[in-house]
């Protein structure tokens, strides 16, 4: 038992920065969380729970949603396995759980209970994203640790990142995985120890296995390794000898899984026709990127308006750190060719261009790196309060409402069409949704009707997104009191409050908790 506590102890020691960034942000999140996801992510879970229950990727009947039936009779993912593989250690639990309460309570208790817990998953891909990109900036930049630490919450809460943290698109595992990945190959650059190396290219592997598209991230880790170091050819070899047999697993299980889906082992089914009206890539990529960049509804510096400045500062990051420039450019460049030429360019329903949350981390870093010489000079002071404002009402908003709940609302009332709710300012997507949370917040004061969709929500569903979308406010409404709801959220509040005097104390003063309990 000592132990273990000297080993917590040094452990804490030396990364208690880093846990202290992560508590908070999953505290946060947890804290914005709404209780439930409407996301694909639940057709992933399922798999994870055929899994786990039988042990087979496979379902005999074809089940709702992303399923299609196999040549061999039996019905599997469309989707990659990547999420459903994180998503087994909460399947586990779920199902652990089913086998004891369904002693004492109904299945449908036990069904809402298990889908609150799997909510929570994405804030967890989220708090390492925001651990990590802290990570990046304060270690690999060597930037201080209190602008750093702004720098990340300016990314947490000014950009849809907040939104996707309560969200289980397998894009927002994507942005954790890649977002890994590149603090591992600059710590590779930085240490040319072969083991940072092997743990890029893993987190790339299991992103592969995610998102096909994935493999953009792979070419550009390639490039980069191949202009970092001006090393001898013999070490370069070793340097990509290593990344490949690093990815072979994750290819050959990609090739086995397409063939055991589609029969043909290079050929994914989200490439099938029934999928063409999202995935095809037929699209007009003129129209993608102009829409990415300067639609009212799907503009990318709508969703995340301190890109703008990233963008700016773009050229001052690239004096001060090229090869991070260039790969960072490259993976840009790469990524809006792809998804730009997608017919749904926009990654179809979804809060924003969900297809670009994946490298919103990496292309905020401009911006991040460059915070401190941002609030020496007043113009670009003000302009950074400006978007980083706007970027935090969007934000709020989008966690007072739910998007997937405007978007239904929206189709039903006719107001769907691209021209409409992607082109529009009046009626556009992000418009809707500034309109939508302050329509909330004045039914909650007024005591107004809350919205109703026909056939499509439950009425717990249809009143968190009519008044504010927390699950602790869904949980008042389902009954519970108050005073429950208050010692269910206070930890959380605690470990924020916590967290970040922490991380704001100089390092000799970081609070312990096993001195705040037995003293010195």
């Amino acid at each position: 038992m000592k132990k273990t506590i000297k080993i917590y102890r040094q452990f804490y020691s030396k990364y208690q920065l880093y846990i202290n960034v992560f508590i908070f942000s999953w505290a946060l999140f947890a804290l914005s969380n709404n209780g439930f996801d409407n996301s694909e992510g639940i057709f992933h879970y399922e798999v994870a729970v055929q899994i786990v229950k039988y042990g087979q990727l496979g379902f005999d009947m074809l089940p709702s949603g992303v399923f299609q039936f196999a040549p061999n009779g039996k019905a599997y993912a469309s989707h990659e396995i990547g999420n459903t593989l994180f998503m087994l250690p909460t399947a586990f639990v779920n199902i652990i759980l089913e086998n004891i309460l369904s002693r004492f309570i109904s299945l449908d208790k036990i069904v809402l209970l298990q889908n609150f817990i799997l909510s929570f998953q994405a804030g967890i891909y989220s708090a390492i994203t925001a651990t990590t990109f802290f990570a990046i900036i304060h270690v690999r930049f060597l930037k201080a640790k209190i602008p750093s630490f702004l720098a990340t919450l300016y990314l947490m809460l000014t950009t849809y990142f907040w939104a996707y943290s309560r969200n289980l698109y397998d894009g927002v595992l994507c942005a954790t995985l890649l977002t890994l990945s590149f603090f591992l190959l600059l710590t590779y650059r930085q240490k040319n120890k072969s083991w940072y190396l092997v743990g890029c290219f893993v987190c790339l592997g299991f992103a592969f296995i995610t998102r096909i598209s994935m493999i953009l991230a792979i070419l550009v880790t390639c490039a980069y390794l191949l202009i970092a170091n001006r090393s001898e050819l013999v070490i370069r070899i070793q340097e990509f000898s290593l990344a490949g047999l690093t990815l072979l697993p994750f290819i050959l299980w990609q090739c086995w899984y397409n063939y055991l889906r589609t029969g043909i082992f290079y050929r994914s089914p989200v490439q099938a026709a029934v999928y063409a009206e999202n995935n095809a890539l037929d699209g007009n990529i003129l129209v993608g990127i102009a829409g990415v960049l300067i639609s009212p509804g799907k503009s990318i510096l709508i969703y995340a308006p301190l890109l703008i400045m990233s963008a700016y500062l773009f050229n001052k990051f690239y004096r001060e750190h090229q090869k991070e420039a260039i790969y960072i450019g490259a993976l840009t460049i790469l990524w809006f060719i792809l998804h730009g030429r997608l017919r749904s360019w926009y990654g179809a329903w979804g809060w924003g261009p969900r297809h670009y949350i994946t490298i919103l981390p990496l292309i905020f870093l401009p911006f991040a790196i460059n915070i401190e010489y941002v609030m020496k000079k007043i113009t670009l002071r003000i302009t950074a309060i400006i978007l980083g404002s706007f970027g935090f009402m969007l934000g709020l908003s989008s966690i007072i409402s739910n998007w997937h709940f405007r978007m239904e609302y929206a189709r039903q009332n006719g107001l769907m069409s691209d021209n409409i709710f992607i082109w529009s300012f009046g009626d556009s997507q992000s418009i809707d949704m500034l309109k939508a949370a302050f329509g909330n917040i004045v039914r909650i004061l007024t005591h107004a009707p809350i919205i109703t969709i026909e056939d499509t929500y439950s009425e717990a569903n249809e009143y968190a997104s009519s008044t504010v979308n927390l699950w602790a406010n869904s949980f008042i409404h389902a009954g519970i009191p108050w005073y429950i709801v208050v010692i269910l959220v206070s930890p959380l509040i605690i470990l924020m409050y916590f967290s970040t005097r922490n991380i704001l104390a100089p390092e000799r003063q970081l609070f312990d908790p096993d001195k705040s309990i037995h003293g010195r």
